[in-house]
C-alpha cells in the first residue's frame, strides 16, 4: 500500500510523464490503471495536488487543465516537438 505522500508523488510523476509522452493530461482511469490503485484514491490525490497548486482541475471534476508548464487546453503558447504540439501556460 502507498502512503498518501508517496502516492501523490507517484501520481504527479505519471501526470508529467503522460504530458511529455502524449502532449495530453492523463485521466483518473489511466493513472489508476498505471499505478494499480483505485480511481477513488487517484481522485483524492488529484484534489490534494490541486489544493497544493501542483495541478489545476476543471471545475467540479477531476480533469486536469494544467500541470505547470503544460496545459491540456489550447493556448497561444505552443511548442512543437516532432509530431507533438504542447500547449503551455
Amino acid at each position: 500500500m502507498h502512503d498518501t505522500e508517496n502516492l501523490d508523488k507517484e501520481i504527479r510523476y505519471v501526470i508529467y510523464k503522460t504530458f511529455v509522452e502524449t502532449a495530453r493530461a492523463p485521466t483518473t482511469q489511466t493513472v489508476a490503471r498505471h499505478l494499480e490503485t483505485t480511481i477513488h484514491k487517484v481522485e483524492q490525490s488529484f484534489q490534494r495536488l490541486a489544493d497544493a497548486h501542483h495541478i489545476a482541475l476543471a471545475p467540479g471534476g477531476f480533469s486536469i487543465w494544467m500541470a505547470h508548464p503544460f496545459s491540456s487546453l489550447q493556448t497561444n503558447f505552443t511548442v512543437d516537438i516532432g509530431s507533438k504540439t504542447y500547449f503551455a501556460n
